[in-house]
């Protein structure tokens, strides 16, 4: 009897910490409120982009899971506009206030880090600020975090 007690403990604790080691995993894309919010407003972009790690581009539109801090023009499997091609030739960063700036009006943004006015293929607005910021924090969350999409 106590043998039995004994395995069904050690069952019990191995199957507490397999648990345990799921939900670890399953935390390990926790999101800040903003950035939750981000998660929702950015269900607009994905009518063009792609926002899951490790998938290819759309011929719409890159996979922008992993744009924070990264080059305009990044990804090698998408054909990008002149405007983010000469972005990136002029060293430009995915930063939060960029992304913020970005996001707000595309054309003005690329022909301001251009100096000239260029050719771009994003056309949609994100107008409202709060927005804005919620996808710019989303974005930076999700950056290095495969399961976070």
């Amino acid at each position: 009897m106590f043998f039995k007690s004994l395995m069904a403990g050690a069952v019990a604790a191995a199957l507490c910490v397999g648990v345990a080691s799921t939900s670890a995993r399953a935390g390990e894309c926790v999101l800040s409120p903003e950035a939750q919010s981000g998660q929702a407003v950015s269900k607009q972009c994905m009518s063009c982009h792609v926002i899951e790690a490790d998938k290819p581009s759309r011929p719409t539109a890159p996979n922008i899971h992993e744009v924070f801090g990264s080059l305009p023009a990044g990804r090698k499997d998408y054909s990008y506009s002149e405007g983010m091609t000469g972005a990136a030739a002029k060293g430009a960063t995915w930063t939060e206030e960029a992304l913020f700036d970005y996001l707000a009006d595309p054309k003005a943004y690329l022909n301001r880090v251009n100096g000239a006015e260029v050719k771009h293929k994003m056309f949609f607005q994100l107008k409202d600020e709060q927005k804005r910021h919620d996808v710019v924090a989303f974005l930076k969350a999700i950056k290095g975090k495969p399961d976070c999409n």
